[in-house]
């Protein structure tokens, strides 16, 4: 007998309020409390960001994600994406995989649902990324898959940064000394950070010509340069690359207005030549 579709208009709004989810994302913050937050809004802005690039690919290439996928695989796995925190910090990833699967199978999430969100639980750190057969399987959601990598890599400010190193950062800043920072880099290029925002130009997937996907950063540069940041999240960034590439665009970052691309040759960041095409300042 063919089981009844399950319910997902009310079990996914289940997942983002249930209290179980809710303390375990609670203990995951608290576990990583001497690094920048990963707590519930950490877990909404990756959904949100995520649910907001499918919509636009979704625009730009009608067809390429089924509207299941963006109503229920992508912003599942999105939320879900770093709740492994709250049981083994170091091993987040494939603890949270373990972990979903037993989750939404309780809820009555469908086989194949389980499946496809639970993977992109345990494939979203960048080392899986990275490897050189991911986004290869024919059998599983790889667009899924690479917007939540997007959504997750792309999201960071200075809004992560705890109340302790944020206050020191700012009363370095104030008396230019950040120079003096003993305290992680993470919080200082976090903190360096003002605004985020993912922009995309293109039709992307099936086009003549890729589009362009760009995570336009605005930044304090007395607190941290390009090169701090891209240094400190090069991986990052390229998984995000890798991703964008699967799904038909080329990855761009910009810092204040100064873009880069990933040269493979020497595995690093670039910057891309500006030419200012305004007249020259006189006195």
């Amino acid at each position: 007998m063919e089981q009844p579709q399950p319910d997902y208009k009310t079990l996914v709004p289940q997942v983002y309020n249930d209290p179980e989810v809710l303390a375990l994302c609670e203990e995951g913050d608290r576990k990583r409390a001497s690094q920048t937050y990963h707590d519930l809004n950490h877990f909404t802005l990756v959904r949100d960001v995520a649910i907001s690039l499918a919509a636009s690919i979704e625009r730009l290439i009608p067809g390429m994600l089924t509207a299941h996928t963006r109503d229920v695989i992508i912003p599942v796995a999105g939320y879900l994406h770093d709740i492994g925190g709250g049981i083994d910090p170091d091993n987040h990833a494939t603890a949270g995989a373990k972990w979903t699967r037993k989750y939404l199978k309780k809820l009555g999430f469908s086989k194949s649902d389980i499946t496809e969100i639970s993977r992109i639980v345990a494939c979203h750190r960048s080392e899986v990324v990275l490897k050189a057969r991911s986004f290869s399987r024919r059998d599983f959601a790889d667009a899924a898959w690479a917007i939540v990598v997007i959504a997750d890599k792309a999201v960071g400010d200075e809004e992560r940064v705890r109340p302790g190193p944020a206050a020191e950062l700012a009363r370095l800043r104030d008396a230019h000394k950040i120079h003096e920072w003993k305290g992680s880099e993470h919080d200082q290029v976090n903190y360096a950070i003002k605004s985020a925002d993912l922009v995309i130009d293109g039709r992307g997937k099936g086009a003549t010509d890729p589009g362009v996907m760009v995570l336009k950063l605005r930044m304090d540069e007395e607190i941290a340069t390009p090169e701090q940041v891209y240094n400190l999240y090069g991986r990052r960034f390229h998984a995000c690359g890798k991703a964008a590439q699967y799904l038909g665009f080329v990855f761009r970052l910009e810092f204040n207005g100064e873009r880069y691309y990933y040269d493979k040759p020497s595995q690093g960041w670039k910057r891309i030549e500006t030419i200012h095409a305004t007249m020259p300042e006189t006195e």
